[in-house]
């Protein structure tokens, strides 16, 4: 393929489609290759080459290799799925939607087991604990009756996260190899009585 040259692009409104066309494919390569060879392996040169475009773009639209990695770490879409799902099935919608082996690139390359496994860097922990605080300790806790309202959402981000990265990055043996919804039924379980109150009806059945 071609590499992209904007030095060839008039400088009217074609040059400025065009230009937007290749920022977001040099956010889409990205996207693509933290989703499979995970966020340390991801070099400019890589991002350019995959997007068919000089490496001077990717300095030239984000400015940096830090801040490209930003921008493709963040998710496209508002996600409302801590805000607005029930919180009895809260554990395995989070939990199905982190294995889902057919989630487009742009959802795998900004999950959380990506970030952990990619949090070898300042950078990457950053947005991991943000992302956290945001979605955990922030909107979880806030939907939590009882005392410890953000430990315990914050452990429900660490036992979903850890099963993935057991299943995706490491691969043991049993979690890789286990069913789906076996996989579910044990995270409802131990999910359970993080999200429900000791001493509720629902904690004591």
């Amino acid at each position: 393929m071609r590499p992209v040259d904007d030095e060839a692009i008039p400088p009217a409104g074609p040059r400025r489609r065009d230009a937007a066309a290749t920022r977001e494919a040099l956010l889409s390569a990205a996207r693509a290759l933290i989703a499979r060879d995970g966020v340390g392996h991801v070099s400019t040169r890589d991002v350019a080459a995959a997007a068919g475009a000089n490496q001077a773009l990717v300095y030239r639209y984000f400015g940096s290799k830090e801040a490209l990695l930003v921008e493709a770490l963040q998710p496209t879409e508002p996600d409302r799925t801590i805000a607005e799902t029930p919180l009895a099935d809260l554990p395995h919608t989070l939990l199905r939607r982190a294995l889902d082996p057919d989630a487009p690139a742009d959802v795998r390359a900004s999950s959380m087991s990506t970030l952990v496994a990619g949090a070898g860097t300042e950078l990457v922990r950053t947005i991991a604990r943000d992302r956290i605080h945001a979605g955990f300790t922030t909107q979880l806790a806030g939907r939590l009756d009882g005392d410890d309202a953000e430990l315990r959402a914050e452990l429900v981000a660490a036992l979903l996260t850890g099963i993935s990265s057991l299943r995706g990055q490491i691969g043991t043996r049993a979690i890789a190899g286990a069913d789906l919804d076996a996989l579910a039924t044990y995270v409802d379980r131990m999910v359970a009585p993080l999200i429900t109150p000791a001493g509720s009806d629902t904690a004591a059945s």
